[in-house]
C-alpha cells in the first residue's frame, strides 16, 4: 500500500483531497522499529510524525515513582505524533516505544505545516478534527480518575468489543501494559479478570478472551447495560489524542 492510500485510511485525512495528501506524503519513507526500540523520546526536537501500517506502539511518560505512565496504545493505521508538529518548541510531550516489530512511514514536519499555513480549508478542518481528540481525551481522563478499576476495565472490554466486532477479543497488548494504560497495577487487573473468569463471564487468558455476559460484567461493576451504553462503551473512550 502507498503512503498516500495508507494515509487515506486513517481518521484524520480520509477527507482530505489527493493534492494535500501528495503534499504532506512529500519525502516519507517507510521504516521497521524492532520491538522495544524507541520511536522517539520524551523532550526530543520534534521533526516527523509517523504512520503505523503494522505492529503496536505505546505513548508514555516516566512518573516520578519510576513507573512509565501509558496514556494511549495505537495499532495499525494510527498516526504518531500529528498534533506535535504544530507546538512550540516543538518536542515530543511522550515517548514512543514500540511493542511488537512495527513498520511505519515517517513523515516529514514541513509538509503538514506548510499546507496548514497556505490553506485554509485544509486548516480548519485540522482543527475540527482535533478539537474532536480533545473532547475525547477529557472523557476518558474522566473516565480514568472517576470510575473504579472495576468499571474502567469492563468499559475498555466493551470498547474492544465495539472495535473488533465480536466478543472473541485480542487485548493490543499485555496485561502488563493495559494495567498501566487503565490507570491500575497489573496485581489489580490480574484479579478483576480472575473474578470475572470464575464468575463465568468472560473466559480465557494471555491476549486472548472471550466475553460471555456483557450485561453481568455491567451489573457486578454498576454501569449501565450495554444497549445503554452507546455513547459511552465506544471505542473512542481509549483511543484519546494521538499526543505523541
Amino acid at each position: 500500500m502507498s503512503v498516500i492510500e495508507a494515509l487515506n485510511k486513517t481518521a484524520l485525512f480520509s477527507g482530505v483531497a489527493s493534492p494535500a495528501l501528495r503534499i504532506i506524503a512529500k519525502g516519507a519513507h517507510s521504516i521497521s522499529v524492532p520491538c522495544g526500540a524507541h520511536l522517539f523520546e520524551s523532550g526530543d526536537e520534534a521533526r516527523s510524525f509517523f504512520l503505523l501500517t503494522s505492529g503496536i506502539v505505546r505513548l508514555y511518560r516516566a512518573g516520578l515513582d519510576g513507573e512509565d505512565k501509558v496514556y494511549q496504545v495505537l495499532g495499525e493505521g494510527d498516526l504518531i505524533a500529528e498534533t506535535a508538529m504544530f507546538s512550540k518548541p516543538c518536542v515530543y510531550p511522550l515517548s514512543a516505544q514500540a511493542e511488537s516489530d512495527c513498520d511505519l512511514y515517517r513523515l516529514h514536519k514541513e509538509g503538514l505545516t506548510e499546507l496548514a499555513a497556505n490553506d485554509s480549508r485544509f486548516a480548519l478542518y485540522l482543527l475540527e478534527q482535533m478539537s474532536g481528540r480533545l473532547y475525547q481525551a477529557v472523557n476518558r481522563f474522566d473516565q480514568l480518575t472517576v470510575a473504579n478499576a472495576g468499571q474502567r476495565l469492563v468499559m475498555y472490554l466493551l470498547a474492544l468489543i465495539q472495535e473488533q466486532k465480536s466478543h472473541w477479543l485480542t487485548l493490543p497488548v499485555s496485561v502488563k501494559v493495559l494495567a498501566k494504560q487503565l490507570n491500575m497495577s497489573p496485581e489489580t487487573l490480574s484479579r478483576l479478570l480472575a473474578r470475572f473468569r470464575e464468575s463465568d463471564m468472560i473466559s480465557g487468558r494471555g491476549r486472548k478472551w472471550v466475553i460471555s455476559d456483557a450485561a453481568g460484567l455491567c451489573r457486578v461493576t454498576n454501569l449501565p447495560l450495554p444497549d445503554s451504553m452507546s455513547s459511552m462503551a465506544g471505542g473512542q473512550f481509549f483511543r484519546c489524542c494521538n499526543f505523541g
